[in-house]
């Protein structure tokens, strides 16, 4: 079922918008004759669309294509006939529930190098939530969070908002924890910036629904190390903050 890496290919300037929290799961190659709308073979498009597990999906997308021949205004609306096809057969199976993006890529998809014949499409795309790997931990001991910051601020660094999720998630999912932030900084002895660290992660999760009677923060200057200070990336990975989940 899945689409040949020419397809893939084809399509992948389209997939590059999608949120990092989407993975494609499965796709399907939709073929026209020329110049038509019509469903070539809508029995068999049926019977692929009941092997996709609806439960497992995030959306679908619909993107639909044409061959370089007419003018663009006939192109553009032919691909959209194109869609509207396969979103009348798609009410017609258990997918007409899951949420739906389509796009219009008509004869502008880049995609001239192929024969025209396979540009006469609708692609769907499948895709499910991208969760992340729970957060392991065990109660009343610190856990380095992998949660780092530019040196010399409290500004987290973008590499370590997955690991912000996780945190997240677990006090989501488990509203009897509580949490003591630990910040810590490299270096030179910077009390205020450790702790303002702390803070810097403690006000992220308040902002994400977690209450912050549920939080404390604490500094801890240079004094625990994790690695020597002879590197940029050892200084980096000792400007951190760590966790500790307890119950009251």
């Amino acid at each position: 079922m899945k689409l040949s890496l020419l397809f893939i290919l084809l399509t992948l300037s389209i997939q590059s918008v999608l949120a990092q929290t989407e993975v494609q799961k499965d796709s399907i190659a939709v073929l026209f004759a020329y110049n038509q709308s019509e469903l070539l073979d809508a029995d068999k498009l049926i019977t692929q669309l009941q092997q996709i597990d609806a439960s497992s999906l995030s959306f679908m997308r619909l993107v639909g294509y044409t061959d370089s021949t007419g003018s663009l205004k006939r192109n553009k609306a032919l691909a959209e006939e194109r869609i509207k096809s396969v979103e009348v057969l798609l009410q017609k199976t258990g997918l007409n529930r899951i949420r739906i993006e389509t796009v219009n890529a008509n004869e502008l998809s880049g995609s001239r190098a192929v024969p025209d014949d396979l540009n006469r499409r609708a692609d769907l795309l499948f895709y499910v939530k991208n969760t992340p790997p729970k957060l392991q931990y065990e109660l009343n001991k610190p856990l380095n969070l992998n949660i780092n910051f530019k040196g010399g601020t409290a500004d987290i660094l973008p590499v370590s908002y997955p690991n912000l999720e996780k945190l997240k998630n677990v006090m989501l999912e488990d509203t009897t924890l509580q949490l003591k932030l630990n910040g810590h900084v490299c270096c030179a002895d910077d009390m205020q910036l450790s702790v303002k660290r702390a803070y810097a992660v403690m006000r992220y999760l308040s902002l994400n629904d977690i209450d912050y009677k549920r939080m404390s923060a604490e500094g801890f200057s240079n004094s625990m190390e994790l690695v020597p200070d002879d590197s940029e990336e050892h200084m980096s990975m000792n400007r951190r903050v760590e966790a500790i989940f307890y119950r009251k």
